[in-house]
This record gives structure tokens, sequence and C-alpha cells, in this order.
């Protein structure tokens, strides 16, 4: 699996504004939220935002990871 700060930055970009139109579309604040509407895990949030951007599964990145994680009580 690739490190997400190892793609280019167009890549990391796209995949960056599909996951932000994602959060929009649910009126999600983060990746936890989504993940907890759509009854999964934040990386089958993820992986689902990397084949929607039409590239293979990477590594989630940090900052995603700890955006609004208190908002989930802890629970990811």
């Amino acid at each position: 699996m690739a490190k997400f700060e190892d793609l280019s930055g167009n890549v990391r970009a796209l995949i960056l504004a599909k996951l932000t139109m994602e959060l929009n579309a649910q009126n999600a604040s983060s990746i936890h939220i989504l993940a907890k509407m759509r009854g999964t895990d934040v990386r089958g949030v993820w992986r689902g935002i990397c084949l929607k951007a039409g590239q293979r599964e990477c590594t989630i990145p940090i900052e995603i990871l700890a955006s609004d994680f208190s908002e989930t009580g802890g629970d990811p």
C-alpha cells in the first residue's frame, strides 16, 4: 500500500477533494462521523474515497485521522 505522503501533489489533492465532496454530501464534519453514518470504519470510508478518485488504496494521512476525533467520543 502506498503512503499518502509519497503520492504526487495532484493525486493527494484529488483524493482530499473527493473526501471533502463526500463529507459535504453527507453533511459530516469528519471522516469519523462519516464512517459512523455509513456503519463502517474509517479505513472502509478511506478505501472508497481512494477508489472514487480512481486511485489504489493508500494510507490515511494523520491529519485526517486527527481531525474532529473528539466529536466521536474517541471512537474511530
